[in-house]
């Protein structure tokens, strides 16, 4: 193929062309241009960029304006992915051996728009200006030009345009600054001006490793990233801080529990609304204009709070004229600063428990206290540097946890900073039962950990997708400060509507508590015959772990035909494993073959397919309703049938290096447990289909090149081992494309079985709750 040598060596080309005209595109033939990584870009579903030259290839060109315009829509989502603008636009005509060239620069306007759908459609009203040139490159002058044009040398200048940021591409720069300089923090890439103390001017400002790329942000503040400040944070502040920005749809619903809790104060009292979180101040901006019964504006009762500084910066910013309470500190002069957080505004702190500002409205009796605040959420434990993280537990930096710690009842919730901030709440700031706490958070405070064990008010499921997450569930409740043994509640669902900016009600939503996990249920039997002296376990993938050391002392045993790891209450992917004896590092059990079959409903309950973004984080696997669930002969074969045709089932057919040859025996495959098992149950319809297209499988799979008789297979091992393929550009083209679709096809159908057969058991026998 011509063209695929052209340039770089592997062009991405949208539509693979096969030309072989002689003498029409002499010119890609010869000057073949050697692959360079540091020049070539493979991107957007361009054609390729190299050299500063953002290539569109057609056949024919008729309308040089439509594909100018599909060209820049190219350069408008690279600028707003935080990559370099190509100064200069090719369009390839490719059977008239016509090159038209023009300036980015020219069309600087249409690139910093912002273009949805896709980039080759709805371009014939675009009106472009002349080409800077009109080349044949069959004409031996214009050919000449044209290579110059590609393979000249040039400084940043010449190759790129340099962009304007703006709230649509500040973020993609951020990603990439912090990409080629890991060391960089926010300040040195947002930097500020305008402090008293802390003066940085930044990247944005003073373009440096960008110089050449982006033209400098002229902006005396950051007041104008407000809503992207958690975003601009540098990879390390995000996961120490954990902070995520609040959707202002959001915010206005959470404004229905401040009215709900400010209209709970006593006659007669003060009252103050404490976020120790604020960030740019998202939750209070929607407070503006609203009042209480006394006629009190609420924003004037706010205390807010935040440890980021240029968070706290836009906060300054962003509230300037308006009067709120109390913001600390109260100025920047009161900042103690250190490493782009202020230490004295560290909620997790003693120094921050006892700061005579927020004290003094604690103290009043006559004053009634409302938190208000979406905190982070992180595991403190995650740390890279054990020693560090040893040096610093007993800092002030980590006194609630300590304190936390000290009540031993949390066990590890103690690690998840957004539990140290909720068990603060309660600790510290509530008095009588007219406080209130209303929070933004997983509800695992509640549901798992025992924190919240308070009088519910009302609450609501919203969509974390919109806080810059990823779409899965995160609550806001209102909780009254008495004591409550609810056993569930009762959340109304809302979306936002990306037409109006609003809030959509989805449906109301019933949430139960969480007492057990399933570890209650494995099966802890010792037998005389377990064999300590020569054992194997297996790594998470199923193979053998023969370099690793293995946490736990693994055993032998001729009725054990799996391990099961189903820890937690939680679905992700370290919370299950499955797969043939042992699992280096434990906290399971095994399966031996009298009761394998009691405990494969665990290993099935943490597949549980979340199709809908509002039960995401909502739902646990535990172990509440106890054993019931296995004197259900259907519910077993259901589970039975889930796993052995999982693909997450990583039980292997494998050699040992114990000598000992270990055949998968929860598979469907001829004369295992399993398959045996399935022989005296009675199957329904779609039971008999599922195991119908297993058999088409199986057949295929063994007539596989690296198909291994001596092996037992299930869907996992035939996925790994025998349904190969070549991948070429991105693609995988396998090698026994029925087998492949087969396995697809299953996959599908085993979760419509899950759904049809398996679903409402679990819930049923509390397994998932």
């Amino acid at each position: 193929m011509v063209l695929k040598s052209f340039c770089f060596n592997k062009i991405y080309m949208k539509e693979q062309y096969n030309i072989e005209r002689d003498g029409q595109i002499k010119f890609f033939e010869n000057y073949q241009i050697p692959y360079q990584s540091d020049n070539s870009i493979l991107i957007d579903n361009t054609d390729g960029v190299y050299n500063g030259c953002l290539l569109e290839f057609k056949l024919h060109i008729a309308n040089p304006n439509k594909v100018l315009f599909q060209a820049i829509k190219y350069l408008s989502k690279m600028r707003i992915k935080g990559e370099s603008v190509p100064a200069t636009i090719i369009l390839i005509s490719l059977n008239d051996t016509i090159a038209y060239i023009y300036h980015s620069k020219d069309y600087f306007n249409d690139i910093h728009k912002v273009y949805t759908g896709s980039a080759s459609r709805d371009n014939d009203n675009f009106v472009a200006g002349a080409p800077k040139y009109k080349l044949d490159y069959e004409n031996l002058e214009d050919s000449a030009t044209l290579r110059h044009l590609l393979l000249d040398k040039k400084n940043d200048q010449q190759k790129y345009m340099p962009i304007k940021l703006d709230e649509d591409c500040i973020v993609g720069w951020a990603m990439r600054y912090y990409r080629e300089n890991p060391k960089a923090i926010k300040g040195d890439f947002i930097g500020d001006e305008t402090g008293t103390k802390i003066r940085i001017k930044g990247e944005i400002r003073e373009p440096k490793h960008f110089a050449g790329h982006i033209l400098p942000y002229k902006g005396k503040t950051n007041e104008k990233f407000k809503y992207l400040m958690d975003c601009l944070n540098d990879r390390l502040s995000k996961k120490d801080l954990g902070a995520f920005y609040t959707p202002i749809p959001y915010c206005k619903k959470a404004a229905e529990l401040v009215k709900m809790a400010v209209d709970r104060v006593p006659d007669g009292n003060d009252y103050i609304i404490l976020d120790r979180c604020a960030g740019t101040g998202n939750l209070e901006s929607v407070l503006i204009g609203l009042y209480d019964k006394n006629g009190s504006e609420i924003i004037t009762h706010c205390v807010v709070s935040t440890y980021e500084y240029y968070e706290y910066k836009v906060l300054m910013e962003r509230f300037a004229g308006i009067q709120l309470r109390e913001i600390i500190p109260p100025t920047e002069k009161n900042v103690d600063y250190v490493q782009g957080c202020i230490k004295n505004a560290d909620a997790m702190s003693e120094e921050y428990i006892k700061n005579p500002i927020i004290k003094q409205y604690i103290d009043n009796p006559k004053c009634t206290i409302i938190l208000f605040e979406n905190p982070p959420y992180r595991d403190q434990s995650q740390k890279n540097n054990k020693a560090e993280t040893k040096s610093l537990e007993h800092t002030d930096k980590y006194f609630i946890r300590s304190v936390m710690s000290s009540e031993k009842k949390y066990g590890l919730a103690v690690n998840d900073i957004l539990n140290c901030f909720v068990f603060s709440a309660w600790k510290y700031y509530m008095r009588n039962e007219y406080d209130s706490y209303i929070i933004f958070a997983p509800i695992k405070h509640w549901k798992r950990v025992g924190l919240s064990n308070k009088q519910f008010q009302k609450g609501f499921i919203f969509n974390r997708k919109y806080f810059h997450a990823t779409s899965e569930a995160i609550s806001c409740l209102l909780f009254a400060n008495k004591e409550s043994n609810d056993e569930e509640l009762s959340l109304e669902v809302h979306d936002i509507s990306l037409q109006d900016n609003e809030t959509v009600f989805i449906k109301d939503m019933t949430v139960k508590k969480s007492h057990k996990v399933m570890s209650e249920l494995f099966d802890k039997r010792k037998m005389p015959e377990d064999n300590y002296e020569v054992a194997i376990c297996c790594n998470r993938d199923g193979t053998e772990a023969i370099e690793r050391k293995c946490r736990f002392k693994p055993y032998y045993n001729d009725n054990i035909i799996g391990y099961l790891r189903a820890e937690s209450y939680g679905f992700d992917a370290n919370s299950v494993c499955l797969v043939r004896n042992g699992l280096y590092n434990g906290n399971g059990f095994y399966l031996r073959r009298d009761r394998y079959l009691c405990g494969l409903p665990l290993f099935v309950a943490k597949q549980f397919p979340f199709d809908d973004w509002y039960i995401k984080n909502m739902i646990d696997t535990t172990s509440d309703g106890g054993d019931v669930y296995t004197h259900d002969k259907d519910f077993l074969k259901s589970c039975l049938i889930y796993t052995c045709l999982s693909n997450q089932n990583k039980c292997l057919s494998f050699e040992g290096s114990d000598g000992r040859h270990y055949d998968n025996e929860l598979c469907f495959d001829n004369e295992t447990i399993a398959s045996k098992e399935l022989t005296h149950m009675k199957l329904d319809k779609d039971e008999k289909g599922l195991i119908d297209l297993w058999n088409k499988i199986l057949s295929k799979a063994k007539k596989t090149k690296n198909y291994n008789p001596k092996f037992k297979y299930g869907v996992y091992q035939i996925i790994r081992e025998l349904n190969t393929f070549t991948e070429e550009d991105k693609i995988k083209i396998y090698d026994y494309p029925e087998l492949n679709g087969d396995l697809v096809t299953l996959r599908h159908k085993l979760k419509d079985y899950y759904k049809s057969h398996i679903t409402e058991k679990m819930f049923k026998y509390e397994l998932l709750k």
